[in-house]
């Protein structure tokens, strides 16, 4: 049984994120496990105060999650009685990452789901969303959804490899599991950002890529342009991509400062359902 963690703020992003990963685990024997955390920040002093004295700080803090949660679980309840998924609900009140992080490990979470509006700028850049943030420091999968993105069945999907990035079989159950379901058409685009890379070395990859995997109608592209993401979001436009898919190594914070941010770039500006992979070195 998969434990899926999906991480919830109440609004529209994170309740079409859950839509999504609901039809994406269709049939199978899963548990969903609604997380909503109260970060540290969000409340003051003046907050406390108001709080009903004879009240704990838990309580004081966390009653309306609780309540917008419960009603949230229930209504899932409700609608899949008939499924073979089965649902729990978390709050905690933490730094948001280290919340996500504990709730990895306390229940076993195989993958995380959370949705993202694609915001981005200085701020993004210095400090990361919630998405790139638990993407840049918790060790887990993680399934990223674009705010209005309705679920499609996959046919066709794209696996990126960043310059530095190569293609092994560690780290890639749910990859695996997408090319066993669905069956799609695979397309493998090697992003080298003007960075030289041999024909002979690109030809390599591509045959090693198509000898674990057979049976898969794969195609093996190179994108040497140094900011490839307009070209890649026209290929996924025109030949109707219904989920991106790629692996990230775990970076420090000047790691991610001095970097080029591809990942960023990547995750702010996709239009299709994006499944980052642990990499290997992770594992």
């Amino acid at each position: 049984m998969k434990n899926i963690l999906l991480l919830t703020d109440f609004t529209p992003k994170s309740d079409n994120a859950h839509q999504f990963a609901f039809q994406f685990f269709k049939g199978q024997d899963c548990t969903f496990h609604l997380l909503s955390i109260q970060k540290v920040w969000d409340f003051t002093m003046d907050d406390l105060m108001a709080a009903n004295p004879k009240s704990s700080v838990d309580v004081a803090l966390l009653k309306d999650n609780r309540s917008d949660l419960t009603t949230q679980l229930q209504t899932y309840k409700s609608i899949f009685k008939d499924s073979t998924f089965t649902f729990e609900s978390h709050v905690d009140y933490d730094v948001f990452t280290d919340a996500v992080t504990q709730a990895v490990q306390n229940y076993n979470i195989d993958i995380i789901v959370c949705g993202t509006d694609g915001n981005s700028g200085i701020l993004e850049a210095i400090f990361s969303s919630h998405t790139l943030r638990i993407i840049n420091k918790v060790n887990c999968p993680v399934l990223v959804i674009p705010e209005h993105y309705n679920y499609q069945e996959l046919e066709h999907i794209q696996y990126l490899l960043d310059y530095d990035d190569t293609f092994e079989s560690c780290g890639k159950q749910l990859f695996d599991e997408v090319i066993t379901r669905y069956s799609p058409k695979v397309s493998v685009h090697r992003l080298t950002f003007a960075l030289e890379m041999q024909p002979e070395a690109c030809d390599a990859e591509s045959e090693v890529i198509q000898q674990l995997y057979p049976e898969v109608s794969l195609h093996y592209h190179v994108i040497t342009s140094d900011d490839p993401i307009k070209e890649l979001n026209a290929f996924v436009k025109e030949e109707g991509i219904q989920l991106q898919i790629l692996s990230a190594r775990r970076q420090t914070f000047l790691e991610r400062f001095f970097s080029h941010s591809h990942l960023s770039k990547i995750v702010n500006s996709t239009e299709v359902p994006l499944l980052i992979l642990c990499d290997c070195s992770d594992e």
